[in-house]
């Protein structure tokens, strides 16, 4: 076999690959064995010979040998020459700055060191791809950018944001917590408190501007664009784009409002950023709504993962990608989970699961497992700005004594941003673990070296290749490898586990797992599941998604024959997004119940949820994945009463605080031990006849677990009220049903109008009290004008008076600080 013939499939092919020199040299590389210098190069050879072939995958192999073989030895010629014949100039940078005793005089170095000056910017070096990403990104009105984790994708869209100036300008982010971090990222960017454009995070907040930047879901910006019908958006960048794929309700919307942006501006500049996907094309509107979109997809390999592959209790396989195969390395792994993430852990640690009870569970037993340790002072500082404003028993202020953290999505907002600047910004020596679930795909920047799977799940279904692969991204970022004051080049191999034990599912095979996901010669092909994608579900999924889109913006489908709704009622369920049911089948019916409904408006929590159910749900057959709770609130006189009560609490404007206090005298004052806490955290069934198990029993829960669990089921109320109930207030209220004073405090927990106005520019519930009732003369807030401006002397201020640390992180925020 010549040099000219090696392919990744023949590579592998036993006849070639078995009993042969190269296999056995390979082995002891990836098995972190003693090699001679001899050794060694015959193993340099043979990468020399891989790089020069056109497939990618033994392209990368060959890498792989010389990386390794520098890291193992400190002889950095092998990688300096790929690297600086390939551009990955932060590579040259990192080994001159670690290593500069292993840096030559000859000419060839000296060229390379000037050459390197076109790669750095200040104090960051960047590669060939990054390079030419950026040039991409401002050359194209129409783009699609796909690269991996850290090559800078953020970076680009804020500056693309930034360059679009003055303008309108949206860019839209896949959740409520990435708002903020955006926002943050842009004012930081742009000048912070010099800035003075306006950053919109609610749509409540627009004011007719002419330029503007807004940072909202889809969910926002679909009202936005509702409550302005003349809006048109002179540049749209979508981020986490690979999300429209999908076939769901959010997915679904935000190509809604794509495709309404595009037919308000057919002039429409729009990007699209995502971490992988194979086939540009797969992310393409219908209606030829994106054939002018070019893309540029990021081929370089800076890093190359180690991957590992076990059971709790079974011995430890060495995973290689290259050669598809598994090697056993004798080393066994300890029997309890808890364990086997501290033994197989490196100095930052992300363990990944994928329930939240689950990832909250082993952070506490990991905790326990290592006991009160010495902590950072910001630590300390966390510990007590989470006691202050949720609960000192929270159980992740035990787990931050022993150095670990939970990241999960049911955890309020504001903390989750300052459980990641917490594993973010603790430099302490010691190790510490972040123990997260899938929140974690969702751009998250968090630090670390080691990540060790415990469940291939995502949500009810696996992870796909593609998102094992962004996830996998979240390793090593380019910022901890090449930081300036401290290089670290030993996280180029990253250390990647897939450990199967009581988490997962019984027949996962880690190792056979990983051969199917972590094979870079398999694509990582998303299916396209979205009608409104040309590549999509055809036929009647499409002429039904396609006819929402009319109901939401005559025109926008391209249809020449479309049903309409008939009614006020039904006009109003499409432009506020609610289809828990068909529309066209119940309007009539709904209209004809508001028409005869006689009375004074709704005042009180029990008045919402009586006109919710008597026009929306009674009679009327729901559908889709997420209308248990409505169900629960239409058949179930238990949970109307709960609601009601919750609802009130809202209005009242119970802090996150006093509302796990009344949540937990709630439970108290219960005649029976058994408190429904849902599926997700249930571990007793009440009766045989019962599928799952959703019930708690009061008698057997502490005080810091009953605590934990008024945490999470508040955040999930709160969530099913912002996404289920809220678009029938806000439709109730267009129908003249509701008491506007009970609408602003069921929407706001408010009717303040200074508190109101500060919550539509993006401060949370608890901060914008606090300012309304100490620090008003700090910000600069028109209620008329919608606007709300916080001043580096609110932070001064807030500093002083020792207020709590969350809620300095989130002024620094929104000052860009």
């Amino acid at each position: 076999m010549t040099a000219a013939e090696i392919t990744v499939r023949k590579l592998r092919h036993h006849q070639n690959l078995n009993g042969s020199s190269f296999l056995s040299l390979y082995e002891k590389l990836v098995m972190s064995q003693s090699l001679t210098p001899d050794e060694y190069q015959e193993l340099l050879s043979f990468a020399v010979i891989f790089m020069r072939q056109g497939d990618a995958t033994v392209e990368k192999l060959g890498y792989r040998i010389a990386l390794q073989y520098s890291l193992d030895t400190l002889d950095f010629d092998p990688l300096l020459a790929i690297s600086d014949q390939r551009e990955i100039m932060p590579v040259v940078d990192a080994v001159r700055r670690s290593y500069p005793a292993s840096i030559g005089e000859n000419l060839r170095y000296v060229l390379s060191e000037a050459h390197q000056v076109n790669f750095t910017k200040g104090d960051i070096t960047r590669t060939r791809e990054q390079l030419a990403l950026q040039q991409f990104n401002n050359q194209h009105a129409q783009a699609v950018i796909i690269a991996p984790t850290s090559y800078g994708k953020s970076e680009m869209l804020i500056a693309r944001a930034v360059a679009a100036l003055p303008g309108a300008v949206c860019i839209v982010v896949p959740s409520k917590a990435l708002i903020a971090q955006t926002k943050a990222e842009l004012m930081r960017v742009a000048g912070g408190p010099t800035f003075t454009t306006r950053v919109i995070t609610h749509p409540e907040a627009y004011n007719g501007e002419a330029s503007f930047v807004a940072v909202l879901t889809q969910e926002r910006l679909h009202r936005l664009f509702v409550d302005n019908p003349d809006l048109r958006l002179g540049h749209l960048l979508v981020d986490e784009a690979q999300n429209v794929l999908a076939n769901d309700s959010r997915s679904l919307e935000l190509s809604e409002v794509i495709l309404i942006a595009r037919y308000r501006n057919p002039d429409l500049q729009i990007a699209y950023y995502t971490p992988f996907l194979e086939e540009p094309e797969a992310i393409r509107h219908v209606n030829g709504a994106d054939e002018a979109v070019q893309s540029r997809t990021v081929h370089e390999q800076v890093k190359s993962e180690r991957f590992f592959a076990g059971e709790a209790g079974d011995s430890l396989h060495v995973y290689d990608q290259f050669l598809g195969r598994g090697f056993a390395t004798g080393t066994s792994i300890p029997s309890d989970e808890a364990d086997a993430v501290l033994a197989l852990g490196g100095e930052r640690t992300i363990v990944y699961l994928n329930k939240p009870r689950d990832a909250q569970g082993l952070a506490l037993r990991l905790a326990d497992r290592l006991g009160p340790i010495e902590i950072s002072p910001s630590a300390e500082t966390a510990i007590a700005a989470i006691g202050d404003l949720i609960d000192k028993d929270y159980m992740l202020v035990d787990a931050i004594r022993s150095g670990v953290l939970f990241h999960h999505g049911q955890i309020p907002e504001v903390l989750r941003q300052y459980v990641e600047k917490l594993f973010r910004e603790d430099h302490a020596e010691q190790r510490r673990y972040l123990v997260t679930t899938s929140t974690l795909l969702e751009g998250v920047n968090t630090p670390a070296d080691t990540m060790i799977l415990m469940s291939a799940g995502k949500g009810r279904a696996n992870l796909v290749r593609s998102s094992f692969r962004n996830l996998v991204g979240r390793v090593a970022r380019f910022s901890q490898i090449f930081a300036p004051e401290r290089p670290r080049l030993s996280l180029l191999l990253p250390k990647i586990y897939a450990i199967k034990s009581t988490y997962s599912r019984a027949d996962w095979n880690p190792l056979k797992w990983l051969g199917d996901h972590a094979d870079p010669s398999k694509p990582a092909i998303d299916p396209i599941e979205n009608p409104l994608l040309e590549g999509g579900p055809k036929d009647q999924p499409r002429i039904e998604a396609l006819e929402r889109l009319e109901n939401i913006q005559r025109g926008a489908s391209g249809l020449e024959e479309v049903r309409l709704a008939l009614t006020q009622v039904g006009q109003l369920c499409f432009r506020h997004g609610a289809h828990d049911f068909d529309v066209f089948r119940y309007e009539l019916l709904m209209q004809s119940r508001v028409e005869s409904r006689t009375g004074t408006l709704a005042a009180t929590a029990d008045d919402l949820l009586l006109l919710i159910r008597t026009i929306f749900l009674d009679g009327v057959d729901l559908w889709g994945k997420d209308t248990a709770d409505l169900e629960r609130l239409r058949d179930e006189s238990a949970a109307q009463r709960f609601y009601a009560m919750f609802l009130s609490w809202r209005a009242d404007g119970a802090p996150m605080k006093l509302m796990i206090g009344r949540y937990l005298k709630y439970w108290q004052d219960q005649d029976s031990d058994w408190i429904w806490v849902g599926s997700k955290w249930g571990d007793e069934k009440r009766s045989p006849a019962e599928h799952r198990k959703a019930y708690v029993r009061r008698s057997r829960k502490n005080r810091p677990a009953l605590v934990n669990l008024a945490i999470v089921r508040i955040k999930a109320e709160l969530d099913f009220l912002d996404y289920h109930l809220a678009k029938y207030l806000e439709i109730l209220f267009a129908l003249g049903l509701v008491e506007e004073n009970f609408y602003l405090k069921v929407k706001y927990g408010t009717e303040d109008r200074l508190v109101i106005t500060m919550l539509r520019n993006g401060m949370s519930f608890e901060l914008a009290k606090l300012i309304a009732e100490s620090y008003s003369k700090h910000v600069l807030v028109d209620t008329e004008a919608n606007t709300a401006e916080v001043t580096s002397e609110l932070l001064a201020a807030l500093e002083a008076d020792a207020v709590n640390d969350i809620l300095l992180f989130e002024v620094r925020g929104l000052l860009g600080a």
